[in-house]
């Protein structure tokens, strides 16, 4: 059974997991199997923890699973998985900003501003871990609408056009916006880390 899934196109596996969900999941598996990873990495670097990410990873399959019967194909499964992800991951810091703002310790700041309190000084060398964490300081920095973008194209994999699908924009505004979002994101990333 496996190897008869393996072998399917993208298109056939759902069709097939739209007619034997909730009480066959082996379809479903092979989904999860194909895409679990890329959702994971998109999470992981949206939101910066493996931990938040593993979390969102599993809300965002859970919500596919359930979602999936009613999929009617007008966009590409990958794009709406995607858009599914980055609806999930707003989510997440969603609470998290309210969880910050129930624990404001006074002094202007944030419990949470405070963790994120960086030693680095422009000597230090960097490292793939230091590198990343600059990037991601970046990346937090941005408005959600820039960051979110750049998550898709360069996390997500996705072209500027299923961006565009996913975004439910059109092609010409989407390749506006993730321009405008790279001279951003290269701006504050001198300015953070440089």
């Amino acid at each position: 059974m496996g190897d008869v899934l393996h072998a399917l196109d993208e298109e056939s596996l759902v069709v097939r997991c739209r007619t034997e969900l909730p009480y066959v999941m082996d379809a479903f598996s092979e989904v999860v199997r194909r895409h679990e990873r890329y959702v994971f990495n998109l999470c992981r670097r949206y939101l910066g923890t493996e931990e938040e990410a593993e979390d969102v990873t599993q809300d965002v399959f859970m919500r596919v699973f359930h979602a999936l019967p009613q999929f009617e194909g007008r966009a590409q499964f990958k794009t709406w998985l995607y858009r599914i992800a980055m609806n999930q991951c707003h989510s997440a810091v969603e609470k998290r900003k309210h969880f910050v703002r129930d624990t404001d310790d006074g002094d202007g700041g944030s419990l949470f501003d405070n963790l994120l309190v960086d030693e680095y000084t422009p000597q230090d060398d960097y490292s793939a871990t230091q590198e990343q964490d600059c990037v991601q300081k970046t990346l937090g920095e941005m408005r959600p609408a820039e960051s979110e973008i750049l998550s898709l194209r360069f996390m997500g994999e996705l072209s500027l056009e299923d961006i565009a699908s996913t975004l439910d924009t059109k092609l010409s505004a989407t390749k506006m916006r993730f321009y405008r979002a790279m001279e951003q994101f290269k701006k504050l990333y001198e300015k953070l880390c440089l």
